[in-house]
């Protein structure tokens, strides 16, 4: 049963590979390049469904001999970033094609679903570095690919924050390898928090380093100075499809530190609940401050692409209440860990559906105030637009209302003070999604011309989301992890 998926990640790589080749003669066989593109896309999309039906029928899958382990909700995190993917890819067109850095925006896009695969499957240190690395060095290249100035100060600056965050994994590994061989494990599994000195020293220390990638307070400070500069076709990647990557690893480790089942061992180890406990204290309190932050800043600025990057900041936030939920039932309730997990697969993609076409139309309008009465100069971006904004903001059908349900109802057993914080900073965000909404439907001369790719690209987010939202109770029956 695991052969096909396997099988489709070789042909992924493969595809990565070729288009290069292929670029040599793009004279004659340019077109061949984005669909081979979209080839390794769809094919991340099967791979994902077959390994995500296998999860939900067998529970989870090792893949060389427990080096790799897959779940629901991993399988659920890498369909969600191929379909984030699919919407980034149709959201550039052909556009990267007359980039000097041609092929290289479709050229690595097989290598990051790929990259994902891997990351969020990962139950080893060193595997987890090496996908890390991986994935970090695309997201780098990825920034830098446009041909502005803007775009290179951006990645310079993402290279700088990366070198930090990796150099935080690195010594998250040295001691958790040592944590590990302590507790009886691999040289190389993922040990569960003890308390001890060590063993909080590796705490901060992945906090940190996991921060950096995410956009956790306070280590979010870069995220406006990169996603706000840098070309919006190619943000969507890094902040829709490759964090989505980060967020599943997020959750991994969670779930391996506060005491959860260790596959390869098959039982857990934790002998306390205070590591746990103390894991979602930490977690809780890093929610407030980063979820606080980004709407806040979110509300004092009009220019889209800040907005959105400040937004961004601001659903990590949400995404670390769940985690704080996950953190604190791991060892105690299984149905109440089950919907933390639900939270985050739900939260995290939506985040990615809606967020990667959204900073893509950042390419065309960088301006709030030029929004306005964009519904009445293209009905259907103007419509789509809002539908992926309200479903940021937690309105009921779309795929993002479910998401801060299933997070609410896992968070109130754990603290209400933090439920009463999500629920402010929700209110909050509204001032500035409604907003943005109401000038979109407002009636005036707006000259805006959306390209048809990208108004392709919002009008299958919104209708993805909006199908997701329909189906989305259904995802709680899957057995999370």
């Amino acid at each position: 049963m695991n052969d096909p998926v396997l099988l489709i990640n070789y042909a992924i790589v493969a595809i990565g590979l070729i288009i290069p080749v292929i670029a040599v003669y793009k004279s004659r066989i340019s077109k061949l390049i984005p669909a081979l593109a979209w080839l390794s896309v769809l094919l991340s999309a099967i791979g994902s469904t077959i390994l995500l039906y296998n999860t939900m029928i067998k529970g989870p899958i090792q893949f060389y001999n427990g080096l790799l382990v897959h779940d629901s909700f991993t399988a659920f995190i890498w369909l969600g970033a191929s379909l984030t993917a699919a919407l980034s890819l149709l959201a550039a067109g052909e556009d990267p094609l007359i980039w000097e850095s041609s092929p290289g925006y479709y050229s690595l896009l097989p290598f990051v679903l790929f990259g994902i695969f891997i990351i969020t499957g990962a139950n080893d240190a060193l595997l987890i570095l090496a996908a890390w690395l991986l994935v970090s060095v695309i997201s780098y290249v990825y920034i830098a690919l446009p041909p502005e100035k803007n775009s290179r100060a951006a990645a310079i600056r993402y290279i700088m924050i990366g070198a930090v965050a990796t150099l935080f994994l690195a010594v998250w590994i040295a001691i958790d390898t040592a944590l590990a061989s302590q507790q009886g494990l691999g040289s190389f599994s993922l040990a569960p928090l003890t308390l001890d000195k060590i063993s909080g020293l590796a705490l901060a220390t992945i906090i940190a380093a996991l921060g950096f990638k995410t956009g956790i307070a306070p280590f979010h400070w870069w995220v406006p100075s990169v996603y706000g500069r840098a070309d919006g076709r190619v943000v969507s990647i890094v902040a829709g499809v490759i964090k989505l990557g980060f967020i599943g690893l997020l959750a991994k480790i969670t779930y391996a530190l506060a005491g959860g089942t260790i596959v390869s061992m098959g039982t857990p180890i934790l002998q306390s609940l205070q590591p746990a406990t103390t894991l979602a204290y930490v977690f809780g309190i890093l929610a407030v401050a980063t979820m606080t932050y980004g709407n806040i800043a979110a509300l004092t600025t009009k220019d889209l692409r800040a907005l959105l990057s400040y937004s961004s900041i601001a659903q990590i936030g949400y995404i670390l209440a769940a985690l704080a939920a996950l953190a604190y039932f791991s060892p105690r309730d299984a149905t109440l860990a089950n919907y933390a997990f639900a939270a985050i697969a739900l939260q995290a993609v939506a985040y990615g559906l809606a967020k990667a076409p959204l900073f893509s139309l950042t390419s065309v309008e960088t301006s709030q105030d030029r929004l306005r009465g964009l519904l009445s100069s293209n009905k259907i971006a103007g419509a789509a637009a809002g539908v992926l904004l309200f479903s940021l903001l937690g309105m009921p059908p779309m795929l993002g209302f479910w998401g801060k349900l299933y997070m609410f109802i896992a968070v109130a057993g754990f603290s209400i003070l933090l439920v009463v914080a999500a629920m402010i900073n929700s209110a909050i965000s509204s001032a500035y999604y409604v907003k943005m909404a109401r000038d979109i439907v407002s009636e005036g001369e707006n000259e805006t011309q959306v390209p048809k790719h990208i108004e392709a690209a919002v009008m299958l987010s919104a209708i993805i989301i909006l199908a997701f939202g329909f189906i989305a109770p259904l995802i709680f029956s899957i057995p999370f992890p």
